[in-house]
């Protein structure tokens, strides 16, 4: 009967040593990780982000996230290179300039590193159907864009550069656009989806280019991360992008359920947002292509001058993660 006891106390103790080293792990009682993430102000491209918090999936995986918004990617790279946020969902050229700018010093410690794909094409330009009715009609117009230096701007260069049309770029912010294109201020603009929707089914707009005419399948929206924070928390980093992916898989297989989100956090009609889904791709593969692309475009135009064409590969092998961009 003693062997017995013996016996079961031993295995109690056995067992009593593995639970407490699970929670000593934290496998039971992981310790919480705080993130700042920035996004930009009604952007369906960063919907993903959304998503991941209705569904709880940074709180499945002990991350407690303090979201900032911003009206614009230049304005929200500003902070995320000031060391005021961990992540950011933002477009490429934005984030590229930001990066391009910070390594020329030497004392820059909050590069963007892009971890993940958030969306790829998503934006359109809208005009007066009475006033342009063909593409060719953009020349001597003027269109309104979310700002200098946005994904919208620079997809606005790269088209007028290859088909030689004089373009004036009217710099607003995505929140204006509809409205001044009501008002008449300019002719058409260009913006991150559900805004041309907007135009389209509020204004009388129409849609006479998107980025898909420009670019196929470019990247436009990236998940990226604060180089001295990646450093530091590579295991809270996996958790996210972790929870991103997670967003990103849900989108895809639950369109209905995602939408309803998107109407939730937008303030949209469900109309707006069903037309507005047809304009973008949530996809998780990065389009290292169009990056490079983008990358050129804006050396050619001048718009990065810390990095030359020569430059342009080892540029790009610190700008994207090669642990979590494959």
């Amino acid at each position: 009967m003693k062997t017995i006891y013996i016996v079961a106390a031993i295995a109690l103790i056995v067992v009593a040593g593995v639970l407490g080293g699970l929670y000593v792990t934290g496998y039971f009682n992981p310790q919480t990780a705080n993130i700042r993430i920035g996004y930009l102000q009604g952007d369906l491209h960063q919907l993903s982000l959304q998503v991941a918090v209705a569904q709880g999936y940074f709180t499945q995986r002990g991350i407690n996230v303090t979201m900032y918004q911003y009206s614009s990617g230049p304005t929200l790279m500003q902070h995320f290179v000031a060391g005021e946020l961990d992540f950011a969902y933002v477009g490429v050229p934005p984030s590229m300039q930001a990066y391009a700018s910070a390594i020329v010093n030497p004392n820059a410690t909050y590069l963007p590193i892009i971890i993940a794909s958030a969306n790829q094409e998503g934006s359109a330009v809208v005009v007066n159907p009475d006033e342009i009715s063909s593409l060719s009609e953009l020349n001597n117009s003027i269109i309104g864009t979310p700002g200098i230096g946005t994904i919208q701007d620079v997809l606005l260069s790269i088209y007028s550069t290859a088909y030689n049309l004089s373009i004036t770029h009217y710099p607003s912010t995505n929140a204006q656009l509809v409205q001044q294109f009501e008002a008449g201020s300019f002719d058409g603009y260009i913006a991150w989806e559900p805004t041309p929707s907007q135009g389209v089914i509020r204004a009388n707009g129409t849609v006479i280019l998107t980025s898909h005419d420009i670019m196929p399948n470019h990247q436009c929206c990236v998940l990226v991360v604060s180089s001295k924070f990646l450093a530091s928390n590579a295991s809270v980093v996996s958790k996210v992008v972790d929870a991103h992916n997670a967003a990103m898989d849900f989108i895809v297989a639950n369109p209905t359920q995602a939408k309803q989100i998107a109407v939730n956090y937008t303030g949209l009609s469900a109309q707006i947002i069903d037309l507005a889904f047809n304009d973008v791709l949530y996809s998780k593969t990065v389009n290292v292509a169009s990056i490079r692309t983008f990358l050129i475009a804006k050396i050619e135009l001048g718009q990065i001058t810390t990095v030359n064409l020569t430059q342009v590969d080892l540029f790009l092998s610190g700008f994207i993660s090669s642990q979590y961009v494959h």
